[in-house]
């Protein structure tokens, strides 16, 4: 008799765990959640985007009713992947990080999780790139459950560029130069005189 599970065909009582255990196929951008600098809210609140659970209003519609299932910052109907990153507004925001970054971040959610897995090389962009969907999704909260008012992308911008400033202690000794930096910039697309431009890449 020959085992099929193992190299050698040998039963063995681990390869049966394993099999035991299997539960499909992982995204391995989801466990590198937890090595991101970041405080553990809100390593919390991305274990939850990864997962698609966050209770944008599809989600909460499958708990209870919900009448209206439109995103508060345009009409189209809220899900996670329209949140963060297909709406007008968080569009506009990708393209401010891109361009501080250098390089377009927001394509989708599965892109910023393959530059979690390089943390060392992305830690800065990284920590931005988090930023963004968190102050996103703490806006949107305003908008839903205090009454705040939209008013334009300065509001979320300049409220990112405050949490990472708050960030700055996170942020390792070599790399706080570039850090310091990129911040600068941001803070720079803030004071832009109206609405922020289109940045365009090739």
């Amino acid at each position: 008799m020959i085992w099929r599970f193992t190299s050698n065909g040998v039963y063995s009582s681990q390869s049966l765990y394993n099999i035991v255990n299997f539960r499909g196929i992982l995204l391995v951008h989801v466990p590198a959640v937890w090595n991101l600098k970041m405080l553990p809210r809100v390593h919390f609140f991305l274990w939850l985007l990864s997962k698609n659970k966050l209770l944008t209003r599809d989600n909460l519609s499958l708990r209870r009713k919900v009448e209206d299932k439109s995103c508060l910052f345009c009409v189209e109907f809220e899900s996670v992947h329209h949140l963060f990153f297909d709406c007008v507004v968080a569009s506009q925001m990708w393209v401010c990080l891109a361009e501080v970054s250098g390089r377009y971040v927001g394509r989708s959610f599965e892109f910023i999780g393959t530059m979690w897995l390089s943390n060392k090389r992305f830690l800065v962009d990284n920590m931005f790139c988090v930023a963004g969907l968190w102050g996103l999704w703490k806006l949107r909260n305003s908008l839903c459950f205090q009454g705040c008012l939209w008013k334009d992308m300065k509001i979320l911008i300049e409220r990112v560029a405050n949490m990472l400033q708050n960030w700055k202690l996170l942020c390792p000794k070599e790399k706080i130069l570039e850090y310091n930096q990129k911040l600068e910039k941001l803070r720079n697309i803030v004071t832009r005189p109206h609405l922020l431009p289109v940045f365009k890449w090739l």
